[in-house]
């Protein structure tokens, strides 16, 4: 039987947990609606670098979480003025014009016309509204994507880092080039009255659902949340990378050369201009075999000099 599932929290680390588990334990013959929302976040693909991809430093100022979903594709920056939406079925169950279908009618109620754009995007006004991924294990399949309803733009634009390449490929000059929210064209749509009419659509493109099924904190706690919460889930996926932090320090200007793999540290160079009699070996020795942030490089370089 069909399910709606809402999730009233808005942990991302708890949404992508639960989402995986749903999709981990789907059965035959069943689709499942997911509808969940996260604070302030940057949720980055599978295989990404957070690195490249995000503005760290900000994200940290504006106290923006980092996440990492398993599925491929972009990073995408959710807030409250967004809706993620998740179905889930058996790969052989899967439909993506039914699902389209149900976002599509849920969207034109308000007025708008909902164009298709290749096999990721839907848009307004020919700007982006809906940024879609895909991921299929074991027979199991979820298509999920975003709703953007009254998204804070600036902070998107700020807090990610696309490749100015990609951008100029297209003769865009900006991010904010490239997308709408929805309550730009409808002022009186709102993240709830959204809920509803995908709810609606999808029983009427899917038939009778069984029921609708709140989760939060104080109800269910998803068993994958450790996975998803984890610093090294989160920075350690990326795939091997080098990395050059500048730094001002005690004793001068500093370079560090760094190779991370897996998410560690297993090469380090470190140069400066000092005039100290400092060893910069025994630095390097110390940095390798940790997980890399910029903070506690910087922490211990830091602790060393001091």
């Amino acid at each position: 039987m069909n399910k709606v599932i809402i999730s009233k929290e808005v942990n991302p680390y708890y949404n992508l947990a639960l989402e995986e588990e749903l999709f981990r334990n789907i059965k035959s013959g069943e689709t499942i609606l997911y509808l969940w929302q996260n604070e302030s976040t940057v949720v980055i693909g599978r295989n990404q670098n957070p690195y490249k991809e995000c503005d760290l430093d900000y994200m940290k100022e504006k106290h923006t979480t980092l996440a990492r979903r398993i599925s491929g594709g972009g990073a995408v920056f959710h807030d409250l003025g967004n809706l993620n939406f998740t179905f889930i079925a058996k790969e052989i169950d899967s439909n993506l014009d039914k699902q389209l279908r149900v976002i599509k009618g849920a969207v034109e109620e308000y007025g708008f016309k909902v164009e298709f754009s290749g096999r990721n995007d839907l848009l307004l006004n020919n700007r982006k509204f809906s940024g879609h991924a895909f991921y299929c294990e074991d027979d199991n399949y979820f298509h999920h994507g975003t709703l953007m309803i009254d998204v804070d733009i600036t902070k998107l634009e700020k807090v990610l880092t696309p490749s100015k390449l990609k951008l100029e490929s297209k003769s865009i000059e900006s991010v904010k080039g490239r997308v709408i929210n929805l309550i730009d064209v409808c002022s009186e749509l709102t993240v709830e009255n959204l809920i509803q009419s995908l709810v609606s659509s999808f029983k009427n493109i899917y038939g009778d659902f069984q029921k609708i099924d709140i989760y939060n904190m104080n109800n269910y706690v998803p068993k994958l949340y450790d996975k998803y919460s984890s610093k090294l889930w989160n920075y350690g996926e990326s795939p091997q990378y080098d990395v050059v932090l500048e730094e001002k320090t005690a004793i001068g200007n500093v370079d560090i050369n760094l190779t991370v793999k897996s998410g560690k540290i297993v090469r380090a160079k470190i140069f400066s201009d000092t005039l100290e009699n400092i060893d910069l070996r025994k630095i390097e020795e110390q940095l390798i075999g940790i997980i890399f942030s910029r903070e506690e490089v910087i922490k211990l370089i830091e602790k060393y000099i001091s």
